[in-house]
């Protein structure tokens, strides 16, 4: 605002650029006109001065020293040589000697190493037209913008098991312990390398045993390689414990920058496990119809769901009648099914033994979710 008076001031007085600068000397960095100033720019943050090419809203944090900042007398900032990243007016004078600078709508164009192996430069503008600026060099690099991960725009994410289903599964358990698969964008490749830095983040836990293959030849790129893979590759990955059932978005880094991206970006789910804990009846005859009731954590609360087979609960693998739910989804109320001498319940031939029991949400039939086996979640069946 002060900048925009100073400016209308100038032109009311009839001054030129250059006499109105020389005019106004009070609080201005320098009194001369369309100068090159002394001073230095460091990029504070990141630290790797690496920004994702192409991406909107990308802050980089710059500390000045040798010229006092002021919101009335910066115009604007350069971000490299992408003619759309000059003059950006989207910038906020945090103090005397920072300034944050955020990309604008369709970012900046990604750097060219070859041209620029150091990065490329960036100059504060004054008023008055006078000039700070950051030359890239060996020991003072400049700004990076560096390509940001993208993935396929269809089944990008999916369970390990995808390939051999009719229809591509991407819903998968906090538990952990499962492998994703992520497709890259057609013009994107995975990098493997040390170099690269590849890691993945999915619900908020980090993802380890990443692995890179080729999408032609599902062969796997080893981490030694020596150039960069080429683009339509895929990435694997295994699921840590303990992951967010409310947050199911996946962030790729690559190269020193971040892509996050949605569920309605990937198509994938994170949904928490029901558990058994314990049973009130823990035997009974094997075609006796026990009654018992199942206590544990994250059931469905409506009976009419385990009429329909959205949510099941097993004996042996066999389905048991579900009689009454708890509000809470803490308890169910079932009647043990008929598991003798069934290849999917006890096994042919047989009448009496141990039992696990699952609760199973079901409302996708293609990958179902049931409980972990734990030693609360057995019910032993006796011989008549």
């Amino acid at each position: 605002m002060l900048h925009q008076l100073w400016r209308k001031r100038a032109v009311a007085l009839g001054l030129g650029a250059g006499a109105a600068t020389a005019t106004i000397v009070a609080g201005l960095p320098h009194v001369a006109y369309a100068d090159a100033l002394t001073g230095t720019i460091a990029i504070t943050s990141p630290t790797s001065g690496k920004l994702a090419a192409a991406t909107a809203k990308q802050v980089i944090l710059l500390t000045v020293t040798g010229q006092p900042l002021s919101e009335a007398f910066v115009t604007s900032v350069d971000l490299g040589s992408d003619p759309a990243c000059a003059g950006l007016v989207s910038y906020i004078v945090t103090s005397a000697t920072t300034i944050a600078v955020k990309t604008p709508t369709g970012g900046c164009a990604a750097t060219d190493t070859t041209a620029n192996p150091n990065g490329e430069p960036i100059v504060i503008n004054f008023a008055g037209s006078n000039t700070l600026t950051k030359t890239p060099s060996a020991t003072a690099k400049g700004v990076f913008f560096v390509a940001a991960p993208s993935i396929a725009a269809t089944n990008a994410v999916i369970t390990e098991n995808s390939s051999l289903l009719t229809t591509p599964v991407s819903r998968f358990v906090t538990n952990g312990g499962q492998t994703v698969r992520v497709s890259a964008g057609a013009s994107f490749a995975f990098d493997p390398r040390s170099s690269a830095s590849l890691g993945v983040t999915f619900g908020g836990k980090a993802g380890t045993e990443v692995k890179v293959y080729d999408g032609t030849t599902n062969a796997q790129i080893p981490a030694s390689t020596s150039t960069a893979p080429a683009a339509g590759n895929y990435l694997t990955f295994k699921t840590a414990t303990g992951m967010s059932a409310s947050d199911s978005s996946l962030t790729v880094t690559q190269n020193g920058v971040s892509k996050t991206f949605t569920s309605t970006d990937t198509g994938a789910s994170i949904v928490a496990s029901p558990t058994v804990t314990s049973l009130s009846v823990t035997s009974g005859k094997t075609k006796a119809q026990t009654s018992t009731v199942i206590t544990g954590t994250g059931f469905d609360k409506t009976l009419a769901d385990y009429t329909s087979g959205d949510w099941l609960v097993n004996f042996c693998g066999k389905a048991a009648t579900v009689t009454a739910v708890d509000t809470t989804g803490t308890k169910l109320t079932v009647t043990t099914p008929d598991v003798a001498d069934d290849p999917t319940g006890l096994g042919t031939g047989k009448f009496a033994g141990p039992c696990p029991v699952t609760v199973v949400n079901n409302t996708v039939p293609a990958s179902p979710v049931p409980s972990p086996i734990t030693p609360g979640s057995y019910f032993t069946f006796l011989s008549e």
